[in-house]
């Protein structure tokens, strides 16, 4: 008699939360983000200071609008244990304090602030840095590799923006610096939640999730 296979339930539960991200929301949402910061020196001239509404809003927006009417509406809402989801909250509380930081550190780097005679380059390699070890904090913690991704060309960027604006000039350093990453990022997550919503139609009426 063939002994029954023993189910392996964390690795059930690792592929269920996998499957979570597989709606592309979260890489369009961070492609977004990435794009607007490229983006910013034009916005600014343009809508000052309502600019910074772009810089904030879209990510969250993309997120809680598409899993509210894309995602759960086709594969319901899915649950987990205690302990994943005290870290998908600790994952809500940084991205919460990262995203006003963030883009603070983005307008002090287009403002200039690094070329004062004490600082340098300083502001922006720390800028750079800091926000590099809060994403991949939040990497490491969502269990999820494409956010390292999204540190590099964040954390990256601020630093390269600064060291291409004496030479290409305003808005081209932030393009070339963010432009590239957010707009392929953007592209993915698109062509992402494409395939999902090709995959996974909304149910007819009467069929229910739990």
């Amino acid at each position: 008699m063939k002994m029954p296979e023993k189910i392996d339930l964390k690795k059930v539960e690792k592929q269920t939360y996998e499957f979570t991200f597989t709606d592309g929301l979260y890489d369009m949402a961070y492609g977004s983000l990435i794009f607007f910061i490229a983006i910013a020196p034009i916005l600014r001239e343009i809508l000052y200071p309502s600019y910074i509404i772009f810089l904030i809003l879209p990510s969250p927006l993309i997120i809680i609008l598409g899993k509210k009417f894309i995602t759960v509406p086709r594969i319901g809402i899915v649950k987990f244990n205690l302990n994943r989801t005290k870290s998908r909250n600790k994952i809500g509380l940084l991205i919460a304090i990262l995203v006003p930081i963030t883009v603070l550190l983005v307008v002090l780097t287009y403002l200039g602030i690094y070329n004062i005679k004490v600082g340098g380059y300083i502001v922006p390699l720390g800028a750079g840095l800091f926000t590099l070890i809060l994403l991949s904090l939040i990497a490491y913690i969502m269990d999820y590799p494409h956010f390292y991704l999204y540190a590099v060309s964040i954390g990256l960027g601020i630093p390269l923006a600064a060291l291409l604006k004496p030479i290409f000039g305003e808005p081209i350093h932030y393009i070339l610096s963010f432009g590239i990453s957010g707009t392929l990022i953007l592209i993915y997550g698109i062509i992402t939640l494409i395939k999902f919503i090709k995959k996974y139609p909304i149910p007819k009426e009467g069929v229910k999730y739990d």
